[in-house]
């Protein structure tokens, strides 16, 4: 492992031009960065079906990142990005300066690289304000944490996405994988955990106030960010009301020497205004696909809905607004799969795809 460390602060020099959905300049900075692999040399990751790959393993890559709180992360020869605690046990976030996210769906390969028998804690971290100073706009102040560690105001001004698939007990955070954490919590048998050692994809969508977790292509995870719901047993942290609808996406590395984990090809794409969910059930015996669009955006819009059983357009669906079909599998079951919403782009049609587990109504 090759790794050197910087301050906190924003660098300006060596700004790096990176190709992007919406166009921007990359900052280059971070507060724990790495020299040049020595034996292994990543190349860039081609952007894939609309994703724009923003940490990719090369250098380049990993210098657009900055870094807020303790500990830090490193990038390693074979181009993975790990976590490190630091030495006053306090967490940090690595996070993307480069634009704010809106709509979007966030993808990131993740590794549980805990020493010994023990599991790691990490998280991805969306929505969230500028970390490089404290900031107004949302009541950051409320306990005061983000005065000696600015990565606060990413769990105070935005949600955490949990990973975390310790076994229950003890002193480990019953809050699993998937968890939006402390407001949609899952235990371990619903996170889906994995060995550790093990690659896992996870995705994170957020359209609207809605967030959808999906672990290695299912999903785990749904929730609607209502306003004024308290964070459960910590009265003194900002209620959900704090969480706004653009920000930042970063990366955890969590207070405790065991909490190694490894972050490889994360990536984004813009989403179209539409919350999409879609589920197989049974109807009079038969095996149907349901899905539901519904728009959260302020305009009408063209929608399409898709399944390996068909299609269904719908014209101008309004503002607050659900398209729905149940699409006939005309047989007693019906296997997991995706179901597609189409739109129209500025570049082309838009397709978003979400996946649906299987059903038997025999």
């Amino acid at each position: 492992m090759t790794s050197t460390t910087r301050t906190p602060a924003r660098a300006t020099q060596g700004r790096v031009r990176r190709a992007r959905l919406a166009g921007a300049t990359a900052l280059a900075a971070g507060i724990a960065l790495a020299a040049p692999a020595a034996a292994v040399v990543p190349t860039a990751v081609p952007a894939d079906d609309g994703y724009e790959v923003i940490l990719d393993g090369t250098p380049e890559s990993f210098d657009a990142w900055e870094y807020a709180g303790d500990g830090g992360f490193d990038r390693l020869d074979d181009g993975t990005v790990r976590s490190r605690a630091g030495a006053g046990g306090g967490f940090g976030t690595l996070w993307y300066p480069v634009r704010q996210y809106g709509d979007f769906s966030m993808v990131v390969e993740y590794r549980d690289d805990a020493p010994g028998d023990a599991r790691a804690n990490s998280g991805i971290q969306v929505r969230f304000p500028d970390l490089s100073g404290p900031v107004e706009g949302c009541p950051t102040t409320f306990n005061g944490n983000e005065t000696g560690n600015l990565s606060w105001i990413a769990v105070n001004c935005g949600h955490e996405i949990q990973v975390n698939d310790s076994p229950e007990g003890g002193s480990n955070d019953p809050r699993k994988t998937g968890s939006v954490y402390g407001f949609a919590d899952l235990g371990l048998d619903e996170a889906r955990p994995t060995a550790k050692g093990t690659w896992n994809e996870l995705e994170v969508r957020v359209v609207g106030q809605h967030y959808t977790v999906i672990r290695d292509g299912v999903v785990i995870n749904e929730y609607e960010n209502l306003p004024g719901v308290p964070f459960p047993d910590r009265p003194l942290d900002p209620d959900s009301s704090s969480r706004g609808l653009v920000g930042y996406v970063g990366l955890q590395a969590h207070g405790s020497a065991p909490d190694v984990v490894s972050f490889r090809e994360v990536r984004v794409r813009e989403l179209p205004p539409v919350h999409v969910e879609a589920d197989a059930r049974c109807l009079g015996g038969t095996a149907h696909v349901a899905v539901r669009a519904e728009n959260v955006g302020s305009d009408p819009l063209d929608v399409t809905l898709g399944t390996p059983a068909g299609e269904r357009t719908f014209d101008a669906v309004a503002p607050g607004r659900n398209a729905y079909r149940a699409f006939s599998a005309r047989a007693a079951s019906v296997d997991a799969g995706t179901a597609t919403l189409t739109v129209p782009g500025v570049d082309g049609p838009v397709v978003v795809e979400t996946p649906y587990a299987g059903v038997d109504c025999t």
